[in-house]
């Protein structure tokens, strides 16, 4: 399988990798000229070609041909998450891109532990293109800036459905809401800090349509709720049938 490279403009003819692709091309990788390549821009454009030109601070690859590819999983699953601790941060960002997300929104609840700023949205940036990249998709998942979780609640409306993790048992089981959805469709995750949403915040939700749902018997982590919801989407993506159950 060809090695695979970010390049956000992708175009027939020579394209020039950017610096940091190139030296990881040209460095790990080892390629040389005439190696065939991939390329893709994190929006479902796919390019292939070969290299023409190679030394560690540019890498130019000659794309023969250009193809639009699908987004990967049924359902485009953007998680409005109250970041955890740094050191799970990447953890996070990276297996849900692995499992098909479509993008972050790191939110401000009132129990968050973090306060993530710009610089750490480029690195969540960074791992989400690399996840890709190692994931062989086509799409990456977009980063917003951080925002409070009141402006996320607004947004919800952008979304064919948004839904809140909540342990309370009267909450929908996950499976019962993605069975609900035509596939194709937006959704809209909040997945909670360490400390759980206070009673306002999902006073607030509830208030906006926004439904409880529940994703497992026990209290997950961030971290691990967000990969519980892409596992679940992932899995109905490659033909698995959704079944109404209270334990997921």
């Amino acid at each position: 399988m060809p090695h695979r490279f970010f390049s956000p403009i992708i175009k027939l003819g020579l394209n020039q990798l950017s610096e940091e692709e190139s030296r990881h091309a040209c460095g790990p990788l080892r390629l040389r000229c005439g190696d065939e390549v991939i390329l893709f821009d994190g929006a479902g454009c796919e390019g292939r070609g070969v290299v023409e030109r190679a030394n560690h601070r540019s890498l130019g690859v000659n794309v023969a041909t250009i193809q639009a590819r699908p987004f990967e999983a049924v359902y485009r699953v953007t998680l409005a998450v109250a970041m955890a601790k740094a050191h799970r941060q990447g953890y996070l960002i990276e297996k849900c891109t692995e499992l098909g997300a479509a993008g972050f929104w790191p939110i401000l609840a009132e129990r968050s532990v973090t306060r993530p700023g710009e610089a750490a949205v480029d690195k969540w940036s960074r791992r989400a293109i690399e996840a890709a990249k190692q994931a062989g998709r086509a799409w990456v998942p977009v980063i917003a800036q951080p925002m409070k979780f009141s402006e996320a609640v607004e947004r919800s409306g952008e979304f064919a459905a948004a839904a809140i993790t909540d342990p309370d048992d009267g909450a929908v089981a996950f499976q019962s809401l993605l069975a609900a959805q035509p596939r194709g469709g937006s959704i809209l995750v909040f997945i909670g800090p360490e400390g759980g949403w206070s009673e306002a915040e999902i006073a607030a939700a509830r208030c906006s349509g926004i439904v409880s749902t529940r994703l497992a018997p026990t209290v997950l982590r961030a971290e691990t709720a967000a990969v519980a919801v892409c596992a679940a989407v992932a899995l109905v993506s490659v033909g698995g049938e959704i079944r109404d159950s209270h334990l997921f």
